[in-house]
């Protein structure tokens, strides 16, 4: 299976929030010594696939970068083919740009 940018940044987040369930469960005190345990171990499991996972997505977007640079393409000829996208799409096309910038600053400062 072939994962896209999004699909590996909705992984990422969804894991972030299953981590986060897991350490309210574990610091509530309330598992006992194996489920406590076993939350422990899925917990360390889950921050490791984490990272590899935001690893292999930084290296996928390094090797993007490398090759949309070696393309030079110019501003104009990125901008002229948005132009002519419906509003909707733009806004879109925002949100995803924006998106990939706050992954890329999280993982360049992680």
């Amino acid at each position: 299976m072939k994962l896209s940018f999004k699909d590996i940044t909705f992984i990422i987040e969804a894991i972030g929030n299953l981590i986060k369930i897991y350490q309210e469960r574990l610091n509530s005190g309330n598992l006992d010594d194996n489920e406590a345990a076993n939350m422990g171990d899925d917990y360390v499991f889950l921050e490791t696939l984490r990272d590899d996972l935001e690893k292999t997505l930084k290296q996928n977007s390094d090797i993007q970068l490398n090759s949309a640079q070696s393309s030079l393409v110019s501003i104009e000829d990125l901008i002229i083919p948005v132009l002519q996208l419906p509003i909707s799409q733009r806004l879109a096309l925002v949100d995803a740009i924006t998106q990939s910038i706050r992954l890329e600053l999280r993982l360049n400062n992680s």
